[in-house]
């Protein structure tokens, strides 16, 4: 039964995730576009907020559902699926007003019995999907400028908005002074509220239905999907270099591809080996940030997924790391995370390059290997171990993928 549970989790975070908009569009922590400079544009020229700064993390606890129900002539039949996870949301670089953000996605393994993350979310964590944004200091996937909220009043209804201010408890046992919007557009319902103070979003839900007249064998299907995010905490990420800049073999219309290969290893049984290929292209190149279009190739379906993502020059386990940084780096821990349980650190620095690792202390871990030149040449992942049957045989999944030049 936890393994189902955990595999649906990563089902219903992934699909929200990666629904995202294109890595221009300003988002919500489940990865759709934000409605609110839409609606209120004096958002995107606005000040930023006094804590936003490169580094900051920002994360959420997130429950997500989804139903479907089939409507014959003289019944309906319903299915559906819960699931719960953190999303974090990282600032990986300021420049000339515009943010960079990276939101990353983690939902529990199966592989550990009775363990409870720090963020009280059954089985320890493991990444699942990443997404990335540009926004404006005004207004970003976690924040609105206070200097804005602050002179929007109350309103029912307005062409599909309410907006009223109230005392808000936070999923941090923190009540705060917020100021709540729900926009409704026929099939989609989104609910946000923000911190009047500090402009940070302390809760976010969102309620999509559809209905489809002519589904399988003409049987009408009707569906939806609920998502709720509350607000942890908001941190500083510690960063082993202060400056940096994206690399020149970074521009725009270069790509870096990797191929290699996943393995799963049941007990008692041959390893299943399939090969595993990824590419991103650099869309658009700045001082600090590239935005990037990440295409993951699928070798079981043969075919090709893709989404937007960002890296910047305050950011672990990225593509890249500033060149000036290496000779500085000496092994051990960098940070640890609260909430995730992830322990990123420096394994090994030698006259090949910087290995890091990040891992969850539990069942699942990745190595980083970059050139001298701060480029990432090797990564590998493992989950370890992974319940996949009733009777309980585990099992090792790795990928390993290698920089093609």
């Amino acid at each position: 039964m936890r393994s189902k549970i955990a595999i649906r989790t990563a089902i219903l975070l992934v699909v929200l995730l990666s629904s995202s908009p294109s890595s221009g569009t300003i988002n919500l922590p489940s990865g759709i576009e934000n409605p609110m400079p839409l609606r209120f544009p004096q958002l995107l020229t606005a000040p930023a907020p006094s804590w936003l700064n490169e580094s900051v993390r920002a994360t959420y606890s997130v429950l997500a559902s989804s139903s479907e129900t089939e409507h014959f002539e003289n019944k309906n039949l319903g299915t559906g699926q819960t699931g719960n996870g953190i999303n974090q949301l990282d600032v990986v670089a300021i420049e000339n007003g515009q943010v960079a953000i990276l939101n990353e996605a983690y939902a529990p393994g199966a592989g550990v019995q009775g363990y409870i993350s720090a963020a009280g979310v059954q089985g320890a964590l493991r990444p699942l999907v990443e997404t990335g944004s540009v926004a404006t200091v005004g207004c970003g996937d976690f924040w609105c400028s206070p200097a804005v909220l602050q002179n929007i009043s109350a309103m029912a209804n307005n062409n599909g908005l309410t907006v009223q201010r109230l005392p808000y408890t936070a999923g941090d046992a923190k009540t705060y002074q917020a100021i709540r919007f729900d926009f409704i557009n026929n099939d989609l319902q989104i609910a946000l509220v923000y911190d009047l103070d500090t402009g940070v979003l302390l809760y976010h839900t969102l309620d999509y239905s559809s209905l489809n007249p002519v589904g399988l064998n003409n049987v009408p299907i009707s569906g939806s999907r609920n998502a709720q995010y509350q607000f942890l905490n908001l941190r500083q990420v510690e960063i082993p270099w202060k400056d940096g800049r994206a690399p020149s073999w970074l521009g725009v219309g270069q790509s870096m591809s990797y191929q290699g290969q996943m393995s799963i290893q049941v007990q008692g049984a041959s390893p299943m080996i399939t090969p595993s290929a990824l590419q991103m292209s650099v869309v658009a190149a700045h001082n600090r940030f590239v935005d990037m279009k990440l295409d993951i190739y699928d070798q079981s379906t043969g075919t090709t997924s893709s989404s937007g993502i960002v890296r910047g020059a305050a950011q672990l386990m990225g593509t890249w790391i500033p060149k000036e940084a290496l000779a500085t780096l000496s092994p051990g821990v960098i940070d640890t995370d609260p909430d995730t349980g992830m322990k990123v650190s420096v394994v090994q620095n030698d006259a090949n390059g910087v290995v890091f690792e990040k891992t969850n202390q539990v069942d699942f871990k990745e190595l980083y290997a970059y050139d001298l030149d701060g480029k990432l040449v090797q990564a590998y992942y493992e989950y370890n171990p992974w319940v996949m049957t009733s009777s309980g045989f585990g099992s090792v999944k790795t990928i390993m993928l290698q920089l093609v030049e």
